[in-house]
């Protein structure tokens, strides 16, 4: 009888465990997919600022893509004027874009 206790016991020990991991789990999921779509807001937004201005465009991927900014709609921005590709537009994923880099001030 003893045995069979302890077995229970540690029957649900161990199912507690697994069920409180997963719920960690989940918890720093759902964590860290708003800190992202936090940071795609806050993009988007600095984004919506510099509509008609040159920017640079620093992808996830290493690229860089370099054009005026002509919009930003969800979750996507368009540039135009691409530098080396003039008569091209780009859409870009605000979630391939690590970093915007814009001429803050001239000589």
């Amino acid at each position: 009888m003893v045995k069979n206790i302890s077995g229970l016991y540690t029957s649900l020990l161990i199912g507690s465990l697994v069920l409180s991991a997963g719920a960690v789990g989940s918890d720093l999921w759902a964590e860290e997919k708003h800190a992202e779509q936090a940071v795609s807001e806050s993009l988007k937004q600095a984004l919506d600022q510099l509509i008609g201005k040159r920017v640079k465009l620093k992808l996830t991927s290493g690229q860089d893509l370099e054009g005026t900014v002509a919009s930003v709609t969800g979750q996507t921005v368009q540039l135009t004027q691409l530098t080396g590709a003039e008569f091209f537009d780009a859409m870009v994923r605000l979630d391939h874009v690590s970093a915007v880099i814009v001429r803050a001030r001239t000589k």
